[in-house]
């Protein structure tokens, strides 16, 4: 019994004994830990955590950022297509109105007056009607008729474009056309077919074959390539409103 009570004490030190050293153990290896090394490494991976967050953010901004360009590429894109529809439409416009200088195969009609017939016609006659040789707007009116029915794509008087709205009338001795008046002789220009444009002009009953057999000097010539200058005057409307779309 008292063998046993001998062992027991020295036993209990030598445990009280490892335990304090175990906890200087725990203590120094704690305090290893909160070194400025330690402290350190800590801060950066602290700051490298960070950095890796705010690159994800970059990521995640920079993929929000490239889809919104490519909405707006898109956007420019069908932008794009319908401005250049509606140029086209706009062109096409201006063509139709006249408002462009155009070029193309056509003729050229030479219309003058008829003063050799009228100088023989006096000589037989003093009281002969000048009127009757010379180039009224009649004349000028049927042959631009007739140049349209043959499919004529653009006309004009002397560099006077014809329009739908251009005005021929006499003004005196002289011809008014888009305002402007004209006198003898009259080239008129015309782009389309030229062989058609020649058939029907001298065709039997037309009013370029009746000047050509009352004597007139009127010819045609051919172009492989004619240029009629655009429209210069303006479109006037005082009693015609664009109608109203209802909704």
């Amino acid at each position: 019994m008292r063998f046993f009570k001998n062992w027991q004490l020295p036993l209990a030190f030598v445990l009280f004994l490892t335990g304090i050293m175990l906890m200087l153990a725990i203590h120094a290896i704690r305090g290893e830990a909160n070194t400025p090394t330690q402290q350190k490494n800590k801060r950066l991976i602290t700051m490298v955590q960070q950095q890796e967050e705010e690159l994800e953010q970059l990521k995640k901004s920079l993929h929000e950022k490239r889809e919104s360009l490519k909405k707006y590429q898109k956007s420019l894109s069908e932008g794009k297509l319908e401005t250049e529809k509606l140029q086209y439409e706009l062109d096409k416009l201006l063509f139709l109105s006249g408002l462009y200088a155009v070029q193309g195969e056509g003729i050229t009609v030479h219309l003058d007056d008829n003063t050799k017939g009228k100088e023989l016609a006096i000589q037989k006659n003093p009281d002969t009607r000048i009127e009757d040789f010379l180039i009224h707007d009649k004349h000028l009116l049927y042959i631009v008729y007739e140049l349209r029915a043959a499919g004529a794509e653009a006309i004009s008087i002397n560099n006077q474009r014809v329009i739908n709205s251009t005005d021929i009338r006499c003004v005196g001795t002289t011809i008014q056309v888009n305002a402007e008046r004209l006198a003898p002789p009259f080239i008129i220009k015309a782009i389309g077919d030229p062989d058609n444009l020649t058939r029907v002009l001298e065709a039997e009953k037309s009013q370029y074959n009746f000047l050509k057999m009352a004597g007139f000097p009127v010819n045609i010539e051919k172009h492989k390539n004619l240029v009629i200058e655009p429209y210069k005057g303006s479109y006037q409307f005082t009693h015609a409103q664009p109608k109203e779309e209802k909704e």
